[in-house]
């Protein structure tokens, strides 16, 4: 390993940073102005006032305390009350609600009388947690309203508090959500969409590193910066950038994440520790593209082709173990799906780093097999170089 030669192509690898603005936007600029954006997006962290009308039929006592309650809950805020089923589609189709409470007619004497009646929640279903949040809020509130009058009627016939409560709940439940504990989205969606981020930001910009050098005609320049040297040019190229990704690690660990107070559960070291390595597979892996293709379009298509599905398949929005075989494996086949599995573990779960050897293990293969693809190509294509020097050389 030659040290003049390696710092030389960092000094040069560096200029090219700074001269091309494709490097330039893809690693400083872009980081910046993405990590800050999705933060400021989910800084609510929960859902609040979602639309919601009423279609009251009945328009007694008892329903208007339903109508209270939905109002005063705050996930919802009521802003309609209609009078048909028609006007409720309508509102929905323009976007006026996300819900309507549909109570229907006789509603307070057949609950007063003891005969079943049903509260119709029609909800918009298309966002998924916009949904799960009304029927969450709306069995809350249904299940208020019978239990307070049951617990009257039950008192009227003589029997004190604590025996009328133990009818109503013969049995009792109680969860403990120990991660996520108020289902904050700031907490679920933003450190996954940032290092998701990350892994894409990372991998556009390494596929040209190698290839752009054939694009622009200068691969001969680094071959003789590099002394023939296969690893010169591999360590030369990666300081530069690594340093730059190591910066975006920093960005969201030590300033996103504080600014939009997005609490890690682990040790900051193991997470560090944790978003290098995957830093350092991601980038190997775009290296490894861009050492393979010369034209740096097709290494970019190929880099957007790995990883646009890389969120999905990753398990951060369905259970891997809920897809199909084939898909299961392509997951595998993508860094991000073992990095995440690993990052919630240690942000959201307070692991150590034993808990995460296995994906950190992984990861490390990752960048094992791409060093060695990198290696060959590199070396192949040196050779193809020399052997057209040497045809010139010869024809001259």
């Amino acid at each position: 390993m030659n040290l003049k030669s390696i710092n030389k192509i960092i000094i040069r690898e560096f200029k090219r940073i700074k001269e091309r603005r494709t490097l330039y936007l893809l690693e400083i600029i872009l980081p910046l102005i993405v990590f800050f954006l999705f933060a400021e997006i989910y800084k609510e962290e929960l859902v609040h006032d979602l639309p919601i009308a009423i279609l009251d039929n009945d328009n007694t006592s008892l329903s208007r305390k339903v109508t209270r309650l939905i109002d005063s809950s705050p996930t919802m805020n009521i802003v309609e009350n209609l009078y048909s089923i028609e006007n409720i589609k309508l509102e929905f189709k323009k976007g006026n609600i996300q819900a309507a409470f549909v109570i229907p007619k006789k509603f307070e004497k057949d609950v007063k009388s003891g005969k079943g009646t049903t509260v119709i929640v029609y909800k918009n279903s298309t966002n998924i947690l916009v949904s799960n949040y009304i029927y969450k809020e709306s069995a809350q509130i249904i299940k208020t309203i019978s239990g307070g009058v049951l617990l009257k009627k039950l008192k009227s016939t003589g029997l004190n508090n604590e025996k009328a409560f133990a009818v109503i709940n013969p049995i009792k439940i109680e969860t403990a959500s120990l991660y996520n504990s108020n289902y904050s989205y700031e907490n679920y969606l933003v450190p996954g969409l940032l290092t998701f981020s990350l892994q894409m930001m990372i991998m556009l910009s390494a596929v040209i590193v190698i290839s752009s050098e054939f694009s622009h005609n200068t691969f001969h320049e680094l071959v003789t910066f590099a002394e023939n040297k296969a690893y010169n040019i591999l360590i030369g190229k990666s300081i530069p950038h690594l340093i730059i990704h190591a910066a975006s690690i920093i960005l969201i660990i030590g300033v996103v994440f504080p600014i939009y107070n997005i609490k890690i559960n682990g040790s900051y070291l193991s997470l560090i520790l944790l978003m290098f390595v995957f830093v350092f597979a991601s980038f190997l892996m775009g290296l490894f593209i861009s050492a393979i293709l010369n034209d740096q379009f097709l290494a970019t298509e190929v880099a957007v082709f790995i990883n646009t599905p890389a969120f999905i398949f990753s398990g951060f929005t369905f259970p891997i173990w809920a897809m199909p075989q084939i898909h299961r494996m392509f997951a595998q086949l993508l860094p991000f799906t073992h990095f995440l599995n690993a990052f919630l573990k240690v942000y959201q779960m307070g692991a150590e780093n034993h808990d995460i050897y296995n994906e950190l293990a992984v990861l490390g293969f990752f960048s094992i097999i791409s060093i060695i693809g990198i290696l060959t190509a590199l070396q192949f294509k040196m050779h193809k170089l020399k052997e057209i020097y040497e045809s010139v050389v010869g024809m001259g």
